[in-house]
């Protein structure tokens, strides 16, 4: 009788371990399936941005941006650097160089100061007036295309045509400008004639 009460207390015990083995086992799978499944998800979410003024909603996700977001912010970045007399200037390039790649901010500031100089040694200001906006998202580039008008004094001076391209860089949830400068209507992005 006392051995049968081992035997018992044994042959539970041993039950109690592969219960115990196969639950540890169920959970390790269950926990190995949900870390999949979070690293698959990992910087899919979508956030809906709804800018002050309602035109247009746009959305970041991961390393992505929409195109209207990138369109509303190559329109503002162009009127900071183009819209701009010798008093307003370097109050505008501090404003653009704030969102600037911090590997390209010493380029950027280079081209800005050589303008403003130009601008304040001839006593003129500029003024920018875009008609259309070409996107290529995979680059993050816009072009836009207006008319630069040029004053001098507050004569206009000259009116031209112009295509100026805005390049993007999307880093740590925040979106830079990387790149600012003029281009042409046959090669608006500014890849050149081999596509570099």
């Amino acid at each position: 009788m006392i051995s049968k009460k081992y035997i018992s207390t044994s042959s539970n015990k041993s039950s109690e371990i592969t219960f115990l083995r196969l639950a540890v086992g169920v959970l390790l799978l269950i926990i190995l399936v949900e870390g999949m499944v979070l690293q698959k998800t990992l910087g899919m979410e979508k956030t809906v941005i709804v800018p002050p003024v309602i035109e247009k909603s746009f959305w970041v996700s991961g390393n992505e941006v929409s195109r209207n977001y990138l369109e509303q912010m190559a329109y503002w970045y162009a009127g900071l650097a183009l819209n701009v007399t010798p008093s307003t200037g370097e109050y505008q390039k501090q404003q653009f160089l704030h969102y600037a790649t911090p590997s390209d901010i010493g380029r950027l500031a280079a081209d800005m100061t050589l303008r403003l100089d130009f601008l304040s040694k001839n006593n003129t200001s500029t003024l920018f007036t875009a008609q259309a906006l070409n996107t290529d998202e995979k680059l993050m580039k816009v072009a836009i295309v207006g008319n630069l008008d040029t004053f001098v004094g507050d004569k206009r001076a000259s009116v031209r045509r112009t295509v100026f391209v805005v390049g993007f860089k999307y880093l740590n949830g925040r979106l830079y400008v990387s790149e600012f400068k003029e281009t042409n209507e046959q090669d608006m992005f500014g890849a050149g004639p081999a596509g570099k």
